[in-house]
Order: structure tokens, then sequence, then C-alpha cells
């Protein structure tokens, strides 16, 4: 369900000091169904069992509080299959594939929000092995132009734990009023609204800009260029 806004002004540009993103689904675009197929074959399941299975115990993967083996191993075992370093070579493989395609045109206002005055910050849940070979990929050196970077396994925290929130607020020094969250995944957004962030529930680039706009009056142009991807 989405998020509730809060009664109340409708904040002005100058109350916004602060712009905190999501990766998958906002800054990158949503999982690529191709890649889920592709894991759902490697795993010998139908990608309508694989789904549920996929996202089960996806944040313990995430907070690092098991391997990519533990995570991996039950899900092959449902589908009658068995880890090995080839298939969990392959797994990690489109698992990235999946999920690092770029939403160029917030990537882009990310960047024109910088040069606007505000500062940015990437808020994530995403397992080491992930983050590591996103690191190794040249066409993701943007996101060193964040000045923020909160990974979940590298603080052993996850969203929507108040924590990881407030971690984020720390690094940016932004009072929560401040700062504006978006992320595709409802119970993430209301997660940083707990904690008094402003949240926008990312569905679009184009949905976004016009509640951006009427929001908080932020320039969006970015937004509304191009195409996704």
């Amino acid at each position: 369900m989405p998020s509730q806004r809060r009664p109340g002004r409708t904040p002005s540009i100058t109350s916004i000091t602060s712009v905190i993103f999501d990766f998958g689904g906002v800054l990158g675009l949503p999982q690529d169904s191709v890649a889920a197929e592709a894991m759902a074959g490697l795993c010998g399941l139908p990608l309508d069992r694989f789904r549920p299975l996929y996202a089960k115990d996806r944040l313990a993967w995430d907070k690092g509080t098991v391997s990519a083996a533990g995570y991996w191993d039950p899900i092959l075992a449902a589908g009658g299959r068995q880890a090995s370093p080839e298939v969990l070579g392959a797994l990690l493989h489109h698992d990235i594939a999946g999920w690092t395609r770029v939403n160029v045109r917030v990537v882009r206002w990310a960047a024109a929000l910088r040069r606007a005055g505000l500062r940015t910050a990437i808020l994530s849940n995403m397992p080491q092995e992930i983050l590591d070979e996103m690191w190794r990929q040249p066409r993701l050196a943007w996101m060193e132009d964040f000045g923020v970077r909160v990974f979940s396994c590298e603080v052993r925290l996850v969203k929507p734990e108040p924590a990881i929130y407030r971690l984020c607020l720390e690094k940016l020094g932004a009072e929560p009023g401040e700062a504006m969250f978006l992320d595709d995944v409802a119970r993430n957004v209301a997660g940083a609204e707990a904690v008094g962030i402003q949240g926008l529930l990312f569905r679009s680039a184009a949905e976004a800009a016009d509640e951006i706009e009427r929001r908080w009056g932020l320039p969006v142009a970015e937004l509304r260029e191009g195409a996704d991807g």
C-alpha cells in the first residue's frame, strides 16, 4: 500500500537539502525479467515458484548474516539442484545483470541536484558480492559522485530498519525533514517516513517528476527528458 502523506504545509525548495536514492528500481531500472527467468532456470524452478523463494531470505543476504551460498542453497534445493562454484557464479552474474540496468534519467537528475547545491546519497539493500562486482564495472562509476553511500552489507543494517535511515542522515549532516527519499518499495518509504524523512514511492521518472515538482518545487527537467534506460 503506498505510504500516506503527512498533513501540513507543502515543503518549499528551501526545505530540502538532501535527496536519498534507492538503487534497484530507482537509480537502476526494475529487475530484468530475462535475468529472473535465467536464475529460475538455473534453480530448476518455474518463475512463479522461484520469485517468492528469491525474496524470502533476501534481506539476510543483504545484511550479511548469510553468505551467498547460504542464501542460494535452499532455493536450489527446492528445485532439486545443488550448489557448485559454477552455478553460484552464474546466479551471481544474472542477479547483477538484472538489477544494474541504469535509469539514465534519474542518474542525470541526481547530478543536476548536486549542481544546484543539494547533497545526494545512495541508500540501498545490497549483498556484498553484488556490490563488489558493481564497483568493478566502469559503467557504474557514477556511483562515486554520490557524496554518501550507505549499503546494507557494509553497515549490517537493512531498510526498513530505522537505524539505517538515521545513519544516512548522519553522514549527510541533514535533519530528517530536510531530506527526501525515493524508493520503489512501499515499506521502505514508510520506514523513512517513520523517522521523519519525506518519502516518495517511485514508479517511473515521469510520474516522480510531477509529484516532486508539486510537493517540493525541485527542478525536474532531467526526469522528463529522454527515455528510461
